[in-house]
C-alpha cells in the first residue's frame, strides 16, 4: 500500500506497472543477472501496455502524465527487475528534452517513435574524465559546426545504458567559440547518424542486463538533432533525480517484500517462527519504516513538481540521496538475516545488494549529490559566484 493520495489515473499506471513487473520482470530477474542479458523481451512488454510515452505529450502519442506517475512506474519496476527498470528510467530521462521543447521537425519524425517506444532512447552523458563517479569537473567534450551540422571526433562516453542497443540517444556536448564561454549543446541523435563503437563489454557488480559500456561517436551530427535551440527554460534535472531515485527505492521496497516472506514463512529448528525472534522483526520493522520515510520524500517531491510549487533542486537530490542510502541499507540488512543461505546465493537478497550498490557511483553519484545539498544550504556571496 501507499499512503500517499494517488489520483484514479495514477493509481491505473501503477496497477499496470505491477502487473507487468510481476508477470514477465519477475521470472527473468534472476536469469537476466546471472547471464548479463539485455533484458529486449521485458522492454518490448513495457512497449506493449504503454509506459514508454508515460510522460510524452498526448499529441504526439504519449500519455501525458506527471513526474509522481512515472516514479511510481519505475519504482514498482525495480521491485522485480532493477536493470530493466534502470533503463527504462534512462529511457525517460533521454526524452524528455526533445519532448517538451520539440522543433517542428522533431515533432513530426522524432518524438511520436519515442513516446510509442518504437524507438528506445538512452543518454550518452558520461565523460571519460568523470571515471564514473562525476569525481572530477571534467568538460563536456567538443564538437565542431560544420555546413549542415556538428563535427564529431573521437568523442568517448564512459557509461552508455543500453549501449548499442538504443535506437537514439541523447547526447551532450560543447561547442568550443573564439573569446567565448563554450556553448552547451544537446541532441536527439538517432543510432545511424554517427558512426559509433560500444568499446568493451559491460560486466558490472550489478545492474547486470543494462548493457552500461563505454562508447565512442565519430561522423557529423544533423543540425536538425538540436534540442531546443531556441533555449526554452525546460525544467529537465528534476526528472533526471526523481527517477533515480525511484529506481533505487524500488530495489529497496523488492528487497523488503522477499525478505518479509521469507521470515514469515520460516520456522528456526527450536521450533520458533522467524517473526518471533525480537531482534530479526525489529530489525525488518527499521526497514520498513526507512522504506516509507524515502517513499514520503521522493513521492511529496514529484507531486509538488507536478502541481508548480517546487522551489528549486534541493528536495530532488534529498530524495535520490535518500534513496541510495535505503537501498544500501535494506539490502545490507537481508543479506544478514538471510545468514549463509543469503551467502550462498539461496536467497534473492544477494541480487538486489549489489544493485543497490549501483546507486551509489552511477549516474549522479551519491557523494557528488551530498555536495550538491551542501553548496545549496550555503550558497556563495553573489560576489563570490563571478569569481
Amino acid at each position: 500500500m501507499t499512503y500517499f493520495p494517488l489520483t484514479d489515473a495514477q493509481r491505473h499506471w501503477l496497477e499496470v506497472a505491477e502487473t507487468v513487473g510481476r508477470e514477465t520482470l519477475a521470472p527473468r530477474a534472476a536469469d537476466t543477472d546471472r547471464t548479463a542479458t539485455f533484458p529486449a523481451e521485458q522492454l518490448a512488454a513495457l512497449r506493449s501496455v504503454g509506459l514508454m510515452g508515460l510522460r510524452g505529450d498526448p499529441d504526439h502519442g504519449g500519455v501525458g502524465e506527471g513526474l509522481l506517475t512515472a516514479c511510481l512506474v519505475t519504482e514498482a519496476l525495480a521491485k522485480e527487475c532493477p536493470s530493466t527498470a534502470l533503463i527504462y528510467k534512462m529511457h525517460l530521462e533521454s526524452i524528455e528534452m526533445v519532448c517538451r521543447a520539440p522543433t517542428a521537425e522533431q515533432s513530426a519524425n522524432v518524438v511520436p517513435k519515442l513516446v510509442a517506444g518504437e524507438w528506445l532512447s538512452t543518454v550518452a552523458g558520461s565523460e571519460a574524465g568523470h571515471k564514473g563517479g562525476a569525481w572530477a569537473d571534467a568538460p563536456k567534450a567538443s564538437v565542431a559546426q560544420v555546413d549542415g551540422g556538428y563535427e564529431v571526433a573521437n568523442i568517448a562516453k564512459s557509461f552508455v545504458t543500453a549501449a548499442g542497443k538504443a535506437d537514439s540517444y541523447f547526447f551532450m556536448c560543447s561547442l568550443e567559440r573564439p573569446e567565448q564561454r563554450p556553448k552547451q549543446l544537446m541532441f536527439q541523435l538517432l543510432s545511424d547518424d554517427l558512426d559509433w563503437t560500444v568499446d568493451e563489454p559491460w560486466d558490472g557488480l550489478g545492474m547486470r542486463g543494462n548493457n552500461s559500456s563505454p562508447m565512442t561517436f565519430n561522423g557529423r551530427i544533423p543540425e536538425e538533432r538540436l534540442i531546443n535551440p531556441d533555449n526554452q527554460p525546460v525544467d529537465f534535472f528534476p526528472v533526471v533525480l526523481a527517477t533515480y531515485a525511484a529506481t533505487y527505492l524500488g530495489i529497496a521496497a523488492g528487497c523488503y517484500d522477499r525478505l518479509h516472506a521469507h521470515v514469515a514463512g520460516a520456522t528456526l529448528a527450536d521450533g520458533r517462527r522467524m517473526g518471533d525472534v525480537e531482534t530479526i522483526r525489529g530489525r525488518i520493522a527499521n526497514c520498513k519504516v526507512e522504506i516509507e520515510r524515502s517513499r514520503a520524500l521522493l513521492y511529496a517531491t514529484c507531486a509538488a513538481f507536478d502541481e508548480g510549487r517546487h522551489g528549486g533542486p534541493q528536495p530532488f537530490y534529498e530524495a535520490k540521496v535518500a534513496s541510495d542510502q535505503l537501498a544500501t541499507f535494506v539490502t545490507a540488512e537481508a543479506m544478514t538475516l538471510g545468514g549463509g543461505a543469503a551467502f550462498a546465493k539461496h536467497l534473492p537478497f544477494e541480487r538486489y545488494f549489489r544493485d543497490a550498490r549501483a546507486g551509489m557511483v552511477m549516474g549522479l553519484a551519491h557523494d557528488i549529490a551530498v555536495q550538491s545539498i551542501g553548496r545549496l544550504l550555503f550558497p556563495k556571496p553573489k560576489e563570490d559566484r563571478k569569481k
